[in-house]
């Protein structure tokens, strides 16, 4: 049973065409550039630049606040140049500025090309979705985009476990080696990308102003509710990043070595799931079902949290587990429902303008949600329940767009069968 349980596992990732399997090994190597800078960047800009805390922080909101307004005009350069080719230019951009970042000498260099860098954040990702729609088609576009977020997961892992020896010799020299490696890994990435055989050419024509798409997305209601919501849900990162270390450190007994562990099992779970939790997910209806756990199962996580602040150690540990796997679970339904609903409800013409307005709820939400969330782990009990409160509104709206939503879907089911 349990041989055939992982067979059908493995069968969920299999890549049947040379172009799935290019843009699965794209996305490895690209993500284990994010792994290298997300490991080495801090101490670099710290001991190896010479900034302080201050610096730091300013110098990265300000990338952050960069990141989010070229967004959406950079992804716009896809009317233009189509996804694959801005795919690896952005990559051969964000390559040259990490150069440029392992050479800075002060802050506002280090603003300057952390701000560059944020450029290329945002749009890498719609790119991929893009590359996946025309490889894969609707039938199979949300299982294999299952397959790239677990890719991410694994690429993020190896090149956070390839970073490690390097910070932990110190010095100047490997620590902005460390800066280097991401942005070679941004070139081997393009170069990978450089294999793929797609036809990405635009449908819009000629006669359409840059700006109409826009306009035309400003005017669908339904969407950008779609996209509102669908930030909310994506506060997951920032449950896992602030939320538990924060509620482990100042409300629980439990020992600060678990938040490793509780980081490994979400990563794990991510990895091997994912795909499980994306295959089955084909219309409005499936992914506006998927979206409403996800919002029941983040909200379930924080209200989970509060009775560790009444336990003892090793109930708490246990608590905190059960925790993490519910949040997780969240995480692959939030993913999952939000890559069919996103794509299937742009229009083809118009899908970079649609998707760079969708990835703008999840830019924001990683902007307010440290703050927000930061607020409420210190009121508490409280606090948690305010958050369930808005997760829970969270999915009862996502049911009421999702309705409407599956009146526009050929492929639709009926909108009981949401639930």
């Amino acid at each position: 049973m349990i041989k055939d349980a992982v067979k059908k596992l493995v069968s969920d990732y299999s890549l049947p065409g040379k172009n799935h399997r290019i843009i699965a090994v794209g996305v490895v190597v690209n993500a284990s550039g994010s792994g290298f800078y997300l490991t080495g960047s801090t101490l670099y800009f710290l001991k190896g630049i010479g900034l302080t805390a201050a610096q730091v922080g300013l110098g990265l909101t300000i990338a952050g606040l960069v990141g989010f307004l070229t967004t959406v005009p950079v992804t716009l350069l896809a009317k233009r140049l189509g996804p694959l080719t801005l795919l690896r230019t952005l990559q051969l951009w964000r390559a040259s500025w990490l150069v440029a970042l392992a050479f800075c000498t002060g802050p506002v260099t280090f603003t300057l090309c952390a701000s560059m860098v944020m450029v290329s954040q945002g749009p890498i990702f719609p790119m991929v979705q893009m590359l996946v729609n025309t490889t894969a088609g609707s039938a199979d576009r949300t299982r294999m985009l299952g397959v790239i977020s677990s890719v991410i997961n694994i690429g993020m892992s190896a090149g956070t476990l390839a970073a490690a020896p390097l910070i932990s010799v110190g010095g100047l020299p490997w620590l902005r080696s460390v800066i280097l490696a991401g942005a070679a890994c941004s070139v081997l990435s393009s170069v990978v990308f450089r294999f793929l055989d797609v036809d990405t050419s635009s449908s819009e024509p000629a006669t359409q102003k840059w700006y109409g798409g826009l306009l035309d997305v400003a005017k669908d209601r339904k969407y950008l509710a779609l996209s509102a919501v669908n930030g909310i849900l994506f506060l997951h990162p920032v449950l896992l990043g602030v939320a538990i270390p924060l509620w482990l450190v100042e409300s629980t007994n439990a020992p600060e070595g678990l938040l490793s562990v509780l980081v490994f099992v979400n990563t794990v779970l991510a990895i091997v799931f994912q795909v499980h939790f994306a295959k089955n997910i084909k219309s409005s209806a499936d992914g506006t079902r998927s979206l409403l756990r996800s919002g029941v199962m983040l909200g379930l996580f924080s209200l989970a949290l509060i009775p560790t602040l009444y336990t003892g150690v090793w109930l708490s540990v246990t608590i905190l587990l059960a925790a993490t796997v519910l949040l997780t679970c969240g995480e692959l339904f939030q993913g999952a429902g939000a890559w069919e609903l996103s794509i299937r409800h742009a229009p083809e013409s118009k899908r970079a303008e649609y998707l760079a307005v969708f990835s703008l709820g999840g830019s924001i939400s990683n902007i307010v949600g440290p703050a927000l969330v930061a607020v409420l782990i210190t009121w508490g009990a409280t606090g948690m329940v305010v958050l369930a409160a808005i997760f829970a509104a969270a999915a009862g709206l996502i049911v009421a767009v999702g309705q409407k939503l599956a009146q526009a879907d050929p492929a639709a089911e009926p909108a009981a069968a949401v639930s």
